[in-house]
């Protein structure tokens, strides 16, 4: 074993610099297993810090929707993200929106954004709380739960090729969109920050696993009471919520009365994973 700090890192050595300021060159596969993991993630984190100007999707951050064809990524999507972003000196916030079954596509030119990204973008707001924008676009004749895994690999190959804070990742879904985050809160249940739900279908068994606070916004089309009975549990659970029900609007209302609400995008911006308790 030598004790030391690392210095530099290369493809297949690293050097590491011995408290009496002796350095010497190592290679890395001979080195632990728990050495090279860790060697692994510095060389991940240096990657991340330069993804605004040199990697997949540098070129993607410019201030305009930028898709992405299903070939590349087993999805269409597009990502928005301002040039601003480029100076900032700390990781910024992922906001995923998942849209409803209306808006089901296999073209990558046809790709809808719905009204929570687009009013997140515009500029009064974006100022306030600038992020990476991600849209995918669910095939026709299947719903999101059935794309779990390839949404997760948009969202983690996102978070590996730019600085995206892994604390501040953002769900936000609208009808079969909303059912689709919370089968993602599902598959990774401490993995995202929080969550807006337009008119999906919550579950209050969530309150037991889930650590992402939660707007929930239901319509009379929907099952207002189960979305109570889970605003409950998770106030029970000491876990952050919001509730809102809105007998008298239809269906295709509640997307647009979540996003212009004009306290929803800086809550949900305020949430950090691991930190959502209603208690002091």
């Amino acid at each position: 074993t030598l004790d030391g700090t690392l210095q530099d890192l290369s493809d297949d050595q690293v050097i590491v610099r011995r408290a009496d300021g002796r350095t010497f060159p190592i290679p890395i596969a001979g080195l632990s297993q728990a050495d090279q993991d860790f060697l692994k993630q510095v060389r991940l984190d240096q990657n991340r810090a330069k993804g605004f100007d040199e990697g997949p999707f540098a070129e993607a951050i410019c201030g305009e929707w930028v898709k992405f064809p299903k070939e590349q990524f087993g999805l269409l999507f597009q990502i928005y993200g301002t040039k601003d972003l480029k100076r900032s000196k700390e990781p910024v916030p992922l906001f995923v929106h998942l849209h409803g079954a209306g808006a089901r596509a296999d073209d990558v030119e046809t790709g809808k954004v719905e009204i929570a990204p687009e009013r997140l973008i515009r500029d009064e707001q974006y100022s306030k709380t600038p992020c990476v924008v991600l849209v995918p676009t669910c095939p026709p004749d299947v719903s999101w739960g059935q794309q779990v895994p390839q949404l997760e690999k948009i969202i983690d190959t996102l978070s590996d090729s730019l600085p995206i804070d892994r604390d501040r990742i953002y769900l936000s879904g609208y009808s079969m969109g909303a059912r689709g985050i919370g089968s993602l809160l599902e598959s990774r249940p401490d993995h995202y920050a929080a969550g807006m739900f337009a008119d999906g279908e919550a579950n209050p068994e969530w309150a037991k696993t889930i650590t992402a606070a939660l707007w929930l916004c239901f319509s009379g089309e929907r099952d207002i009471e189960k979305a109570k009975k889970t605003a409950e549990a998770f106030t029970a659970a000491g876990k952050l919520v919001r509730f809102e029900a809105h007998p008298d609007h239809i269906h295709n209302q509640i997307h647009w009365t979540l996003a212009k609400n004009e306290e929803v995008f800086d809550w949900i911006f305020e949430r950090r994973r691991g930190k959502n308790s209603s208690k002091p």
